[in-house]
């Protein structure tokens, strides 16, 4: 039991933080998060004689921990879809004062959160390892089980497909706008 916990604590304890916020950056609910953290380390526990000997871990467990998101996310789509749609509020008011400014980044962390799930499952694997995590690409290849160009290809076509599907957030700016 006790070299367990020190396995446990030498891998899993160090990123915690990372995955819990790995798992909220998807699910962005309390309850969905708390269960899809939990269905991630379950996962983790199962398959822990494969995490311990892999070459990068912290990146095997991140990974796991993105998929028990969309996992969590697919359910609670095919879950919404069979409810009568009238008996589901359409927003819950916030009833704290928030400044616009919070607003229009939630708005657009909705938005780009829905144009992630857009993405193959491969792609936004990829995307959100490097772009919020900050994994570089060689531990998201041992992750991901493929190379490094290949993951690099996923992103570069992550961000092909985002700014795309996100174009109407960018602003446009203009030769004199530049100049100015």
């Amino acid at each position: 039991m006790n070299d367990q916990q020190s396995e446990y604590e030498r891998l899993i304890a160090p990123i915690e933080g990372r995955m819990i916020r790995a798992v909220w950056r998807i699910v962005q609910e309390p309850n969905d998060a708390d269960d899809a953290l939990q269905e991630a380390l379950l996962i983790v526990w199962k398959r822990w004689s494969q995490i311990r000997v892999h070459p990068n871990p912290h990146a095997l467990v991140l990974r796991i921990c993105i998929q028990s998101g969309y996992d969590m996310l697919r359910r609670k789509k095919r879950r919404l879809k069979w409810q009568d749609a009238d008996a589901i509020p359409e927003a819950i008011p916030d009833t704290a004062a928030s400044p616009i400014q919070r607003v229009s980044d939630h708005e657009l962390g909705e938005q780009a959160l829905q144009a992630i799930v857009r993405l193959s499952k491969h792609q936004a694997q990829a995307i959100l390892m490097h772009a919020v995590e900050e994994i570089p690409y060689s531990d998201i290849a041992l992750a991901m089980n493929c190379r490094e160009a290949t993951v690099r290809k996923h992103v570069a076509r992550a961000r092909t497909r985002l700014r795309t599907l996100l174009s109407h957030r960018i602003p446009v700016v203009h030769k004199e706008d530049v100049h100015a």
